[in-house]
């Protein structure tokens, strides 16, 4: 089995209505993504996907039709060599591989093998589960939502199914408003109980506009252990100062999750040799692919550490992000859900048939061969708005 072509897509899904969201610079519009088709000569199409941008869409697709689609025919020519390719994507440097670096190429040559296995990837990874459970993470609007607003909010949430929740809070807040968090948190967790588990989402690893110092990120860290939060994701800027990171995670007792905007395992080894995170949180569209993934779960458990994969993005990449936490421990799937804009049938409208949860909140993986899913060509056509 030889590759003999590649196809590359940027498209955009509209939003029921524009989407405000309070770590954003603009409300979105819409679901932009970019998309590749991996063409064997057996007659097997791979199917790969991930998150867009706008104002790199006509460079990306690109570059990948240039620079990766002659590598993928002449020097990988057999999908199997997943390996290979991800060496290679890991030494292009940022000046020569455009960011984000196109691992949804890695997710079709995955789609492609156990198409001809016919089994679903997560069983050629070395299956561990087939099910898991999947929790809401939503976004924090803007104008921010008062506390009677997020109660009622996320009893919507709740109906639906989910079990799990995870706020994104504080993105327009500084210091002195940590209080606030807190008291959202703390009605949350009055009105559910026990019925809903709740993390919470800072966002304040790559943000410079309104920064959490260590001490402040204590002392809220050790507020939201009361309320019996599951974990409290990016407080501190993990990568560009992993010894203050560490500081807090010997602090508190509340798990400290990040790093959901790395590449490379390389850099995850970093951040668990100096104990700057206790569970790591690696995006399959941004650290490399799937088999990236699998391999920082594994430096993860080595130094007796959680891996949790972190997903903001399509449907595709939902369905990759899927089959690879069917091969390690990770107790959650990470299910972006925020109604009216993000939800399963604007995220999914390139899948046939939608990612839902089931009544106990959970998602069977599929069994499908490949990633799972079947391709609905015609939205593909629709929403296609570059291609090569």
């Amino acid at each position: 089995m030889k590759i003999k072509n590649l196809e590359t897509y940027y498209l955009e899904v509209p939003f029921p209505e524009d989407f405000n969201a309070a770590n954003f610079k603009k409300p979105e519009k819409s679901l932009s993504m970019f998309m590749v088709k991996v063409f064997t000569n057996d007659g097997i199409v791979g199917i790969g996907g991930q998150r867009g941008y706008p104002a790199m869409a006509e460079g990306w697709t690109n570059y990948v039709d240039k620079i990766m689609k002659p590598y993928l025919i002449n020097e990988i020519i057999d999908p199997a060599y997943i390996e290979k390719f991800s060496q290679y994507l890991t030494v292009q440097a940022p000046g020569i591989c455009l960011n984000p670096r196109p691992c949804s190429i890695e997710m079709a040559l995955w789609d492609i093998l156990g198409k001809k296995a016919n089994l679903p990837v997560y069983k050629l990874l070395g299956a561990k589960k087939s099910k898991v459970k999947a929790y809401a993470s939503m976004l924090e609007p803007y104008p921010l939502l008062r506390i009677d607003e997020w109660i009622s909010f996320v009893q919507r949430v709740y109906e639906v199914g989910f079990k799990a929740i995870k706020l994104h809070l504080g993105a327009r807040w500084g210091n002195e408003e940590i209080g606030n968090i807190v008291e959202i948190i703390k009605n949350i967790k009055n009105e559910f109980g026990n019925n809903l588990e709740i993390m919470v989402d800072l966002m304040k690893a790559w943000d410079t506009d309104y920064p959490y110092d260590l001490y402040s990120a204590i002392k809220l860290a050790k507020t939201l252990e009361e309320y019996d939060v599951k974990f409290l994701e990016e407080p501190l800027p993990h990568i560009n100062n992993p010894t203050i990171s560490a500081k807090l995670c010997e602090s508190v007792d509340i798990p400290i999750a990040g790093g959901g905007g790395m590449f490379g395992w390389q850099n995850y080894k970093i951040l668990l040799e100096k104990g700057a995170l206790d569970i790591v949180e690696p995006d399959v569209q941004i650290c490399g692919g799937m088999l990236e993934v699998k391999k920082i779960a594994f430096l993860a458990d080595s130094f007796g550490k959680s891996c949790i994969p972190h997903f903001w993005g399509p449907g595709i990449a939902l369905a990759a992000t899927l089959q690879v936490t069917g091969a390690i421990d990770a107790p959650y799937l990470e299910y972006n859900y925020h109604p009216p804009a993000w939800t399963p049938a604007t995220r999914d409208a390139m899948l046939e048939e939608p990612i839902n949860i089931d009544k106990d909140g959970y998602i069977k993986i599929s069994d499908k061969p490949g990633l799972g899913f079947d391709l609905n060509e015609g939205n593909v056509k629709k929403y296609t708005l570059i291609k090569y």
